[in-house]
């Protein structure tokens, strides 16, 4: 009985689970989306119709104010980078990185949505 059970419970153990395949999914996916937005930032502020650096200012009340978005960054890419090296094979690190990327996401359309009526 004991080895029957043992067998049973390696065969289950070696099927990924839907959460699992899931939460790649959706990491995927938050990641290609923060690529693409970053990209079409980049590439916005360095062209010849937006002289970014001359006509936008912007204005932080006060230096925790820059904090939390560089504290965001920053927890976004080792998410990425401890991701990317398991190659999707966590799943608490995909859901972490998907959380992460989901609040950048969001902050960087807040900040775009910002900075485009100033041009």
């Amino acid at each position: 009985m004991y080895i029957r059970s043992k067998i049973t419970f390696e065969i289950l153990m070696n099927k990924t689970s839907k959460n699992h395949t899931i939460s790649k999914i959706v990491a995927k996916a938050i990641l290609r989306f923060i690529l693409i937005i970053l990209l079409l930032g980049i590439a916005f502020s360095f062209s010849k119709d937006a002289n970014l650096l001359d006509k936008v200012s912007l204005f932080f009340p006060h230096k925790w104010a820059i904090f939390a978005p560089i504290t965001l960054f920053v927890i976004f890419l080792l998410l990425m980078f401890i991701m990317l090296r398991e190659k999707y094979r966590k799943t608490d690190i995909n859901w972490l990185f998907s959380l992460s990327g989901a609040f950048l996401l969001f902050y960087l359309i807040m900040l775009y949505s910002r900075i485009y009526p100033m041009l």
